[in-house]
């Protein structure tokens, strides 16, 4: 493994984790052009979060001292990890034990694929939880790895992890056909009725990874 990835692997972890990958992507195969309007708002989520970890990489690269271990990329870990804390308890706060089923689901049900990409880079690119953790990502891997073209296959294995999810739903109905609705319907109920849960989980927990990692190494 490149140096520096293992850190960013933690991100695209959670990422991945997001049940904002998973949900819309099931949702758009009971849409009447089920196929490309999933792959759609997968490739819109991936390439909102390659975008916003490009631009991480590049501005550690311009801020980054060649040889030297920068201090701001410490405390940059920091206060992401932080935001991060404070993002996962504000939420579980603000849960709700029988969530309504929130409005961009239901309009999902309508979605054509043009706006299905472009739902996909809303959702992640726009997204300050997903983009955090996709600017966290990128600010390591730009602190860390040494040469360009190690930065591009460092980002490249980011976001192909980080996106992984998103592309499942679909992979499975392109494979099972209809027999892979009724299980992804179930899997999408567990995920919109614990949402809020499941999502404050993994903010806190790659936040505190995050802080620990940027404090540990000042």
């Amino acid at each position: 493994m490149l140096p520096g990835v293992g850190e960013a692997l933690v991100a695209a972890l959670g990422i991945c984790a997001s049940p904002f990958a998973v949900v819309p992507a099931i949702l758009l195969l009971f849409t009447s052009r089920p196929a490309p309007s999933s792959a759609g708002f997968g490739g819109g989520w991936f390439a909102g979060i390659a975008g916003v970890t490009v631009l991480a990489v590049l501005l550690a690269d311009l801020l980054t001292v060649p040889d030297v271990v920068p201090a701001w990329a410490s405390w940059t870990r920091i206060a992401i990890g932080v935001a991060l804390v404070l993002a996962g308890l504000a939420k579980f706060r603000r849960r709700s034990p029988d969530p309504d089923p929130p409005a961009w689901m239901r309009r999902l049900e309508e979605a054509t694929p043009r706006r299905a990409v472009r739902f996909g880079l809303l959702t992640s690119a726009a997204n300050p939880k997903v983009a955090l953790l996709a600017a966290a990502g990128g600010f390591s891997i730009g602190a860390e790895v040494q040469g360009r073209g190690n930065e591009i296959l460092a980002a490249m294995l980011f976001t192909v992890i980080a996106a992984s999810t998103a592309f499942i739903p679909v992979a499975m109905y392109l494979v099972r056909g209809e027999r892979a609705l009724a299980p992804l319907q179930r899997a999408k109920d567990w995920l919109t009725s614990r949402i809020d849960v499941v999502m404050s989980v993994v903010l806190v927990v790659l936040g505190v990874l995050l802080a620990w990692k940027g404090a540990s190494s000042l």
